[in-house]
């Protein structure tokens, strides 16, 4: 597991928010996510490949526009 930058703010229900995460094409991508998977303006997700600069990563929830994954730059990163 790591972790990925993203605009956050809150759901619908006190146990939602709302997360935005640039893709490496510069697009946000909106996902709804519990508040247990958010930390400090960072989204829970897992890294699945990587290829140079950009990193692939799985979300924790279908994002609105129906991602289940994003290629992200590596800054946007933190491990743990």
């Amino acid at each position: 597991m790591c972790r990925v930058k993203a605009k956050v703010v809150d759901g619908p229900i006190e146990a939602e928010k709302v997360a935005y995460i640039e893709n490496v094409f510069g697009e946000m991508c909106e996902v709804f996510v519990g508040a247990s998977q958010v930390a400090g303006g960072t989204v829970e997700v897992t890294e699945v490949d990587r290829e140079g600069d950009n990193v692939l990563v799985e979300l924790p929830r279908e994002s609105t526009r129906g991602d289940w994954r994003l290629w992200v730059r590596s800054g946007q990163l933190i491990a743990g």
